[in-house]
């Protein structure tokens, strides 16, 4: 489907809707961040730059990002397939994994071209990997998003030539600009050559967020439901705040993560506590594991990751047991500390695994909602049990009654997560340069050149270190 028909997917009386940029849909990129007030600490510096970006993303894409939500809206009134690929940051799926609180079931996980037909959609970014000829084959609307891991960012100079031939922008008939590049983290560490603090799974995930909302309100408006996943009481009652279907949400969606966003800095107390228990760990000779149940959320972002620390190391859940990312990695050291991604506070999995984690004698500390519903679960929960917790500003829920939804969508646990998680790495950082003066070892992409050799250096230094 070309862009021009694309367009006429959105009633043009939409078109002068208050919040929605004019020059969006020329997919511009702006010359330099605002960045503003980046004194203190590395932390609240990353934190400042991320919010600028999503904030850009917003002032300059929402006619985009709307024009997105009712092409995926009318595929499925009409019976087609929504396929999604899209950055979520270290996996694809990081946020939206089997049993996602909040999430509605209107995607097909990957791009399969010979189940794909004439009139499906197909949220893509570059990390799919192609074969991009099949996507010209059939009148498929593809839309798009530049990610590190390919030739559509911004500092294509900087990538291997053969990452360079993975573009989605060619075929794409919607394009949302991110800002990412092709380093994709945003930190200047001195003494470090590869960037700090990875960006793109934090903007991936607000843009794939705002659409679906209005994706969600969109069906709903024309008398489509969808089933939501999760353990979430059906919706049922009198008093469900339901959403206004005739008007746009995902600026509330927006301004609920900003928000959220800024509370972080009432978690900065503990956040340093959990920066100080790693350093500790590192510098006795222990490890940092970060957990998830799911490989692909905080296991697979926190080992790795481009933009990275090379000293923490993935665990997650694999059929009732605890299963590291790296199988050369040995798990069960009492000098060894755990970070736990929760999604969930009473997650009997997470339960299960945090037991173990205080049999073998390691330090806890956890990451992610306390409440469900507003409300902090009876009986045990993770973070009542861990050390120490950061995440009281999010709940476990999506935030959206959507009539004939039987579930809220749209949490924002996820984005929350991963900034949480990063400013952590950041005062990890500035923690190990202050006692040690020696700044951490970081990973630089693999796409990016002579980044293996850069990523060899890092672990010698890190095997050398602990850190």
């Amino acid at each position: 489907m070309k862009r021009r028909e694309a367009l006429q997917l959105i009633p043009l009386s939409l078109a002068g809707m208050t919040g929605l940029s004019q020059n969006a849909l020329s997919g511009g990129m702006p010359q330099k961040h605002p960045v503003v007030g980046l004194k203190g600490p590395l932390s609240m510096r990353y934190m400042k730059k991320i919010c600028n970006m999503l904030q850009w993303v917003r002032d300059t894409q929402s006619e985009n990002m709307l024009e997105a939500s009712y092409a995926i809206a009318r595929t499925i009134q009409k019976g087609g397939r929504c396929w999604r690929s899209w950055d979520m940051g270290h996996s694809g799926t990081q946020d939206v994994f089997p049993g996602r609180n909040g999430n509605p079931d209107m995607f097909t996980e990957g791009f399969d071209p010979k189940k794909a037909k004439n009139g499906d959609v197909f949220l893509a970014c570059s990390r799919w990997g192609g074969p991009y000829e099949e996507l010209s084959k059939k009148d498929i609307l593809i839309i798009g998003m530049p990610v590190p891991w390919g030739g559509d960012a911004k500092g294509q100079e900087f990538v291997v030539d053969s990452m360079l031939q993975q573009k989605i922008r060619p075929h794409a008939d919607i394009w949302i600009e991110s800002t990412i590049t092709t380093h994709g983290a945003i930190m200047k560490v001195p003494g470090i050559e590869a960037p700090f603090g990875p960006a793109s799974g934090t903007v991936g995930l607000l843009i794939y967020w705002m659409i679906v909302a209005d994706a969600c309100r969109i069906l709903a408006r024309d008398g489509k439901s969808m089933p939501v996943e999760g353990d979430e009481p059906k919706l049922s009652g009198n008093s469900i705040p339901w959403i206004n279907l005739h008007e746009p949400i995902m600026d509330n969606y927006f301004e609920v993560v900003m928000n959220q966003l800024d509370m972080v800095k009432g978690e900065m107390g503990n956040i340093r506590q959990i920066a100080a228990m790693a350093a500790d760990t590192a510098l006795s000779g222990g490890k940092v594991w970060c957990y998830s149940r799911y490989w692909e959320s905080l296991a697979m972002e926190s080992h790795g990751r481009r933009g990275g620390l090379y000293m923490t190391r993935g665990v997650h859940d694999q059929d009732g047991k605890l299963k590291t990312v790296a199988d050369s990695d040995k798990l069960g050291s009492s000098k060894d500390m755990v970070i736990m991604g929760i999604w969930e506070p009473a997650d009997e999995i997470d339960l299960k695994h945090l037991d173990t984690f205080r049999k073998y004698g390691m330090k806890i500390a956890s990451i992610g909602p306390m409440t469900c519903d507003i409300k902090v679960p009876d009986g045990r929960t993770v973070p009542k049990e861990a050390d120490v917790h950061a995440g009281r500003m999010c709940d476990t829920y999506g935030l959206y009654a959507v009539p004939g939804f039987d579930r809220k969508v749209c949490p924002t646990s996820g984005i929350l997560m991963l900034q949480m998680f990063w400013a952590t790495c950041m005062e990890i950082a500035d923690e190990l340069i202050r006692r040690t003066g020696n700044p951490p070892a970081i990973l630089l992409s693999g796409a990016i050149k002579d980044g293996r050799r850069h990523n060899k250096f890092m672990l010698n230094r890190y095997l050398e270190r602990g850190y």
